[in-house]
């Protein structure tokens, strides 16, 4: 059972095992969380969506409807943000229960915010988090970029440029500086890339090529940012099925290929999440593609973590 309770949104480290191995853990507060994404999207903003979805339900509304929200243009953040706060409700109502698993993905995709939030050109990404078509793809992008800040990187998301090689929705880029070091790091969900065209993993190895070869890609003023290239790819959100997706991917022949050709270190990774020891867990799970020998270099974030709800004191 949980309940509001006066903790941080990240509290202490734990550990907690899942199959074989030990993933660090956070605990988040969800109904502090969520008052917290509601301050960073903004109260006016989430009312616009909220009156498009009740108009869109002929001003019905109510828990338990079933909403196409992509018909209605709304932002997965926002989609999140209502139906986490209807769970939140539904069992403050009830007097206690689980969390549901849309209100624990929003408080911990709010807490990963919490942390980027004030990174060099936020406003931009805070743009494309309330682009309908962009909104999902920035959300996994932000939480590769939280990985960064939160291991002491400096993340900057305003150098990057994705060009016309890759569609926004589906792909988005960040500089991370760090130990004497930059990062260009490029993150693709492949899913959306995907959508409609199977054949798009091998546009992807083509796209990505170009745009990890190309030279002054990332300027400051007239002079050209060595950096060493790192791709992430979002493959999917069957977390229950984690590690054979990730086993999948990563030894992807064309995937495998693009860290051969383009010397960057290549990593898939999956979110979702997943009921263990009698509590639900949003879980985020990373692998480093096969045979790619570029993670040799340091400081490179891999995707191995978990958050569950903060526990009734």
């Amino acid at each position: 059972m949980y309940s509001c309770c006066n903790c941080f949104i990240l509290l202490e480290q734990a550990t907690l095992t899942v199959g074989d191995d030990s993933v660090p853990q956070k605990i988040v507060n969800i109904a502090e969380a969520l008052d917290n994404l509601e301050l960073i999207l903004g109260k006016d903003w989430l009312e616009e969506n909220l009156k498009v979805i009740k108009d869109g339900q002929f001003g019905q509304g109510g828990f338990g409807r079933s909403i196409d929200f992509s018909a209605l243009g709304i932002a997965y953040i926002a989609k999140l943000w209502y139906k986490g706060r209807e769970e939140a409700i539904s069992i403050e109502i009830a007097g206690g229960g689980l969390p549901g698993r849309y209100a624990l993905t929003a408080a911990a995709i709010a807490s990963e915010l919490e942390v980027v939030k004030d990174c060099v050109g936020w406003p931009a990404k805070l743009a494309e988090l309330k682009d309908a078509q962009c909104s999902l793809k920035t959300v996994h992008e932000l939480g590769i970029a939280a990985g960064y800040a939160q291991a002491g990187q400096v993340v900057d998301f305003t150098r990057p440029l994705v060009r016309d090689w890759l569609p926004p929705c589906a792909a988005g880029l960040f500089i991370s500086h760090g130990q004497d070091k930059l990062t260009m790091v490029v993150c693709v969900e492949i899913k959306t890339l995907a959508q409609g065209e199977p054949g798009n993993v091998a546009r992807l190895h083509s796209s990505l090529e170009r745009l990890l070869n190309a030279q002054g890609l990332a300027k400051s003023g007239r002079d050209v940012i060595q950096c060493r290239r790192t791709v992430y790819l979002y493959v999917g959100d069957i977390i229950g099925e984690a590690e054979a997706l990730l086993q999948y991917w990563s030894n992807y022949p064309d995937i495998k290929q693009l860290a051969r050709d383009t010397a960057a270190t290549v990593l898939v990774y999956t979110t979702g999440t997943i009921l263990t020891k009698h509590e639900l867990a949003y879980v985020r799970r990373g692998s480093l593609v096969a045979d790619n020998q570029a993670l040799l270099n340091k400081g490179i974030y891999i995707p191995d973590e978990i958050m569950t709800p903060c526990p009734k004191r």
